[in-house]
């Protein structure tokens, strides 16, 4: 979500990457997201024109669908869940990662390395987008993220240093991050070496989009679809493999991720007929998991026309 800029906004920043920050780093495993996704409920309250911006768009999505005023508020504390998630990222170690996060399906995983085979993980962004690959990083696995994104807004001096403060914070991560805007090649070899590549199938948010798209319907709106994860998984002979990730329904104090089964990868026809493939297939996926965490997804202030919804 991105709100305008104002000295109070400035005043804010100051507070929560400075000694608000500090306080979290300092709390209990999971209470760190906690307070964070109450700060954003609170944050949703009173910002009345864009809860009822983001419930515009969730109308938009599940026409007639019920609970779209309490999902709207959630999407707030899923967004600043997201926001601060670095907080955590220094403190996520081999032997304690699985107090901020559950996962299932790192079988797929050990299966691909065991056969010295790279895999594609395929996610949207949806609850601390970037907390399953931090989590990842700690248990030692090679993994690496496709990045790059530009947002087009001007910051002020205090946001250009709130800024800077969580990509210091993210780069505590035990992780290989890969400017998307460039050459591709860092990240072939990785897979090439059976690394684990985290690239996003849903945008960028708020600004520029990386890689190709394709032209599909998401809830019925005109959108285009990143195939990159198929680009490279084709490219490379890497597994492919969904990711998502949401608030642990059997654990309030952590989060979920699912990896799921290998996604099929058109690889006899031509390159083109692949990302024709997937970009159907993403579409399909992106529904199911949207709709069934819809207060997980980062992107509904961005679902509307002249952003994620193309003209």
């Amino acid at each position: 979500m991105i709100f305008a800029e104002s000295p109070l906004k400035d005043a804010y920043r100051r507070l929560t990457w400075g000694p608000w920050r500090e306080l979290l780093e300092a709390a209990p495993p999971g209470w760190d997201y906690r307070a964070s996704r109450h700060l954003g409920r609170l944050a949703g309250r009173a910002s009345r024109t864009k809860l009822a911006e983001v419930r515009a768009n969730l109308e938009r999505a599940f026409p007639g669908r019920g609970g779209l005023d309490a999902i709207a508020l959630e999407a707030f504390g899923a967004h600043f869940e997201n926001q601060y998630a670095s907080f955590a990222f220094g403190r996520l170690r081999a032997d304690n990662w699985e107090q901020w996060l559950r996962m299932e399906g790192l079988e797929h995983l050990d299966r691909a390395a065991a056969a010295g085979v790279g895999v594609v993980l395929m996610h949207p962004h949806m609850g601390p987008a970037q907390l399953p690959l931090a989590a990842m990083g700690a248990m030692g696995r090679p993994v690496h993220q496709v990045g790059g994104g530009t947002v087009e807004v001007q910051k002020s001096a205090v946001g250009e240093w709130a800024s800077s403060e969580r990509s210091r914070l993210e780069s505590r991560m035990k992780v290989t991050l890969h400017d998307g805007t460039g050459f591709l090649r860092g990240l072939l070899r990785a897979l090439g070496d059976a690394g684990v590549v985290f690239t996003a199938c849903d945008g960028t948010g708020g600004g520029k989009e990386l890689g190709r798209r394709l032209p599909r319907r998401l809830f019925g709106q005109p959108v285009g679809v990143p195939v990159t994860p198929f680009w490279l998984a084709y490219q490379s002979g890497a597994r492919l493999h969904t990711l998502y990730t949401a608030r642990d329904p059997l654990d309030c104090r952590r989060h979920a991720s699912l990896i799921g089964p290998e996604v099929p990868v058109e690889r006899e026809g031509s390159l083109a007929d692949a990302l024709e493939a997937g970009a159907d297939f993403t579409v399909q996926w992106l529904e199911l998991a949207i709709a069934r965490h819809p207060e997980a997804w980062l992107f509904w202030d961005e679902f509307r026309a002249g952003r994620l919804i193309t003209p």
